[in-house]
């Protein structure tokens, strides 16, 4: 598992080794999780290239990587399957995980058009 290049965090250089306690986090979160999938997230302006390991009920553990090669090779390792969000996006089961309460429903048509005839009886009285 050594030579997994892990940015020690987006301020400094990027190291060749990595931190095992990261190594030993998405471990254990690969390990705690069923239906774990790993996704390689590009660099954006605010942020370094990471490996994002969601699980089957959105939970999810984000590093920062330098090498996607090692961080493929590092999910294949665990059993787990690899994507590049840049190309595939994100999993829908995440949405709403990342806040306090989950994202609503959306409303069903029969409610939408029930709105729509309350707004247009509304504005005719």
């Amino acid at each position: 598992m050594t030579g997994l290049a892990f940015c020690e965090n987006t301020l400094v250089a990027r190291f060749g080794k990595p931190k095992r306690d990261e190594l030993e986090k998405l471990k254990e979160f690969a390990a705690k999780h069923q239906g774990v999938e790993g996704y390689l997230e590009p660099r954006t302006a605010t942020f370094d290239q990471s490996l994002l390991l969601v699980a089957r009920g959105g939970e999810w553990q984000r590093v920062p990587v330098a090498d996607r090669k090692r961080a493929e090779s590092f999910c294949k390792k665990l059993g787990i399957p690899f994507y590049d969000a840049g190309i595939v996006g994100y999993p829908e089961r995440m949405r709403g995980r990342s806040k306090a309460k989950p994202a609503p429903e959306a409303p069903t048509p029969a409610e939408l058009e029930a709105w729509f005839q309350a707004e247009s009886a509304a504005e005719g009285d």
